[in-house]
C-alpha cells in the first residue's frame, strides 16, 4: 500500500466517522510546522491522522519536534499504517493506531475514536495552527458567491 493510498483511505475515514470538514495533505504555514497527511473536524474537535507505510518512517516521525516537545496539531491523534506494521511497538502517548486492510480500518492499539468521548491526547493542542490550516484552506477557494477572498 502507498502513501498515497493510505492517506486517501484516512480522508475517507475521518468523512465516515463524521468529520463536517476534512483536508488531506494541505501544505499552509503552521508554528508547529507540521503538514498533516490527513485532519478532519467533529462537532468542533480536531483529529489528526499521520500515514506511515514502513517501519523506518514511523520511526523518524518519533523525532518531529511536534511530537517531543510543546502544543501539536489534533485533540485526537492516530497513525494509518498498511497491515503488516500494525505491531510496530509502543505509540507516543495519547496516540492510537489503525491499520487498512483491503477497504477495512481496524484498530490495532492505543485510544480508539469513540465519537468525542473524552479525547485521549492530554497534551496542550495547537489550536493557531489548526485555524492557520482552515485559513489556508478556505482561502483557496474559488466558488464564486460562497466565499469573498481578498487578496490574490
Amino acid at each position: 500500500m502507498t502513501h498515497d493510498e493510505l492517506v486517501a483511505r484516512a480522508g475517507r475515514w475521518l468523512r465516515s466517522i463524521g468529520c463536517s470538514v476534512v483536508m488531506t495533505e494541505l501544505a499552509a504555514y503552521t508554528s508547529s510546522r507540521e503538514i498533516p497527511d490527513a485532519i478532519g473536524w467533529h462537532a468542533g474537535h480536531c483529529l489528526l491522522i499521520e500515514c506511515k507505510t514502513s517501519l523506518s518512517d514511523f520511526c523518524a516521525d518519533r523525532r518531529k519536534p511536534a511530537r517531543t516537545y510543546g502544543p501539536a496539531i489534533g485533540e485526537w491523534r492516530f497513525y494509518f499504517v498498511p497491515e503488516e506494521l500494525q505491531d510496530v511497538g509502543p505509540l507516543p502517548e495519547g496516540w492510537g493506531l489503525y491499520y487498512v486492510t483491503g477497504k477495512q480500518v481496524r484498530h490495532a492499539q492505543g485510544p480508539e475514536f469513540a465519537n468525542m468521548g473524552p479525547r485521549p491526547f492530554q497534551g496542550e493542542s495547537d489550536i493557531a495552527s489548526e485555524k492557520a490550516l482552515l485559513l489556508s484552506a478556505i482561502r483557496r477557494l474559488r466558488i464564486s458567491g460562497c466565499v469573498y477572498v481578498v487578496g490574490r
